[in-house]
């Protein structure tokens, strides 16, 4: 007769088998869960990756009225993506989402185009005057200059200290400055013209993703000022007066409008800031790329200007556009030991105080340098325009219509 601990021993070894065998059922359960995760991940991840290259393709313009398309891959109802591609100041925004089910993976970016071809790192309009150079002036990379040519000169008793006038190939420039792209030009103005945005207050935080509709504020004319403040993503901020962003703001991805703009010493971020009469950095702010500051001239009433004071610190584009050339041309002044990476773009003077360094291009009609003694016209003195400088990795902007290839300028999530 079998001992009753034996029938003890079989319900144990029974009981151990049964869990084994539901371990590895459920193990095999949730590998296969995991595997059918993994899959549809990288599914939604090659979708991604297919929008993106539609999004930056030349044959997908940006949308107005800023609504997104679906679109499916191939056809088969599994594949699908919503695309948006708009224009953001002087750049453009896109936004893809892949999704399957309740499965979703999604990107937001700046879109901008490709300069690396483009190795001018001076222009200057033929008004029958040539470019003279004193002190330690240094001009790397290509230069479009007035037929008159580029001389030495002789500034405060000091020559010029280079050995090459032009570090690059010179050309004869025309008597206007390149074309801006008018249909850039044209959206920033129809925020100057906006009417409809309403009043509200402002608070210490405030965040809007770019997978939303842009939120569109309006300054109180009653408190025109921006202090303690940080504010960031698919924002636009308008005001009727003179508006001022105080020190201890963060400004990032926003742009604003006004008639004219004061930035407080100690300002940091990267926004883009328009205005009709001036835009006056205080000496010592930062702006990060990708920024940009432009000056749109509407009325010939005083000289609109961008003035960015000393030590500050550009990334981006700087650009006055006026519709025609006046008498009292735009302005760009830019402050002793300042430091542009970019471009700088004025339909009209650039106003250097020296020293000064440009890594990148500058494009004007005219040259002024104040010294103490005498204000001099198309003259560089202690002034450094070096294009080789500025980071392979740089993008510009569609203001300038190049035509060039699109690439991401910045992921925003």
């Amino acid at each position: 007769m079998l001992k009753a601990s034996a029938l003890y021993m079989v319900i144990v070894i029974a009981l151990v088998i049964a869990i084994f065998s539901s371990s590895l059922i459920a193990t095999a359960y949730y590998y296969r869960l995991e595997y059918q995760k993994n899959i549809r991940l990288g599914k939604l991840e090659t979708n991604l990756h297919s929008g993106i290259s539609m999004v930056l393709s030349a044959s997908y313009p940006a949308n107005q009225n800023g609504l997104e398309q679906r679109v499916d891959l191939f056809g088969e109802q599994n594949d699908s993506l919503l695309l948006r591609k708009e224009k953001w100041g002087i750049f453009e925004v896109g936004t893809v989402r892949s999704f399957v089910l309740a499965d979703t993976l999604k990107k937001a970016f700046f879109v901008a185009e490709e300069c690396t071809k483009d190795q001018t790192a001076l222009y200057l309009s033929d008004e029958d005057r040539p470019l003279s150079v004193s002190g330690s002036t240094q001009i790397t990379g290509d230069a479009e200059l007035p037929k008159a040519g580029i001389k030495e000169a002789y500034v405060d008793g000091k020559p010029y200290a280079g050995k090459k006038l032009v570090d690059g190939k010179i050309t004869d420039s025309s008597r206007e400055l390149p074309k801006l792209n008018q249909s850039v030009l044209d959206d920033l103005e129809k925020y100057f013209a906006d009417s409809l945005a309403e009043q509200e207050e402002i608070r210490d935080t405030l965040i809007n993703s770019f997978f939303s509709e842009a939120r569109i504020i309006r300054i109180p004319k009653s408190q025109p000022l921006i202090s303690n403040r940080f504010i960031k993503g698919k924002i636009v901020l308008l005001c009727d007066t003179v508006l001022t962003i105080g020190e201890n703001t963060e400004l990032r991805d926003v742009m604003v409008f006004a008639p004219a703009i004061v930035v407080k010493e100690g300002f940091k971020g990267s926004c883009q800031l328009y205005a009709r009469d001036s835009v006056v950095a205080a000496a010592k702010t930062v702006f990060e790329y990708p920024s940009a500051i432009g000056v749109l001239r509407k009325s010939d009433n005083g000289q609109p200007r961008i003035e960015l004071g000393s030590e500050c610190r550009f990334s981006g584009v700087l650009f006055s556009w006026e519709r025609k050339r006046s008498e009292l041309q735009t302005i760009i002044s830019l402050g002793k030991d300042a430091l542009v990476k970019g471009e700088v773009f004025a339909t009209g003077f650039v106003k250097m105080a020296k020293p000064l360094t440009i890594d990148g291009r500058v494009a004007c009609n005219r040259f002024i340098i104040q010294t103490p003694s005498t204000l001099y016209e198309n003259y560089l003195i202690d002034i450094t325009i070096n294009r080789k400088r500025r980071s392979k990795y740089y993008l510009s902007s569609f203001l300038f219509d190049r035509k060039s290839p699109k690439q991401i300028l910045q992921w925003l999530n």
